[in-house]
């Protein structure tokens, strides 16, 4: 794992993760985390419940993908790229737009970051998850959709099970080189593997779009 502050970062993991101290926002402490790594999941973003500038946005969340890109490359990264984002990146509604002005346009920035993880010509896997809570994982059921949905509190999930999905994604197939959407469904936990075999590559799929507020298709309710 990379962090700014391996001592701090350690006491919250333990002892069993290995830690490497770097910042993505700093291009040359990127290397040895990323040179000899198997696959790398990219989840940095600023800290979310507070107001953030966009210069810091852009930063963390758009130049440090840009930087961890270009390291991997220098390196000759041959893994998976996996990348969490958010719902409402490919959407218009009025929680993104409340979000981009707390937060630095901070969905314009991810957006941006997904377009260079689709042309750095890394395997690739993007997962954009509804708004995040901190219930525990594994009892609620997860829907996985390439729909793009909008931001909004009806769609939500838990922490643990976005780290779940990531988990699964990364040795599913089907994933690879794919965008796709993560909420909480209807009904009690159950396996993602089907789910993720109806997954379409996003090459096969066209350009990915933003769309007009999703907030009233009824084909989301």
């Amino acid at each position: 794992m990379l962090a700014r502050s391996p001592g701090r970062a350690a006491v919250f993991l333990g002892p069993d993760i290995e830690v490497t101290e770097g910042d993505v926002t700093k291009e040359h402490t990127l290397a040895a985390a990323v040179d000899g790594a198997s696959h790398i999941v990219f989840t940095a973003g600023c800290r979310s419940g507070h107001p953030v500038g966009e210069g810091a946005v852009r930063a963390t969340e758009y130049q440090g993908v840009v930087n961890t890109i270009r390291v991997a490359r220098q390196v000759g990264f041959a893994g998976r790229f996996l990348y969490m984002t958010s719902s409402g990146v490919g959407t218009r509604s009025f929680w993104t737009v409340a979000l981009n002005i707390y937060k630095g346009n901070t969905l314009i920035w991810r957006r941006r970051a997904e377009d260079d993880i689709r042309t750095s010509g890394f395997d690739y896997t993007i997962i954009r998850a509804g708004m995040l809570t901190n219930h525990p994982g594994g009892i609620r059921a997860i829907e996985v959709t390439q729909r793009p949905l909008p931001l909004s509190p009806r769609y939500r999930i838990g922490r643990a099970d976005v780290a779940g999905a990531f988990v699964t994604a990364l040795h599913h197939p089907r994933t690879v080189r794919t965008t796709f959407e993560i909420i909480w469904g209807p009904g009690t936990c159950q396996g993602l593997g089907d789910q993720f075999d109806r997954l379409v590559p996003d090459e096969a799929r066209g350009p990915t779009r933003v769309t007009p507020d999703a907030a009233h298709d009824p084909n989301l309710e």
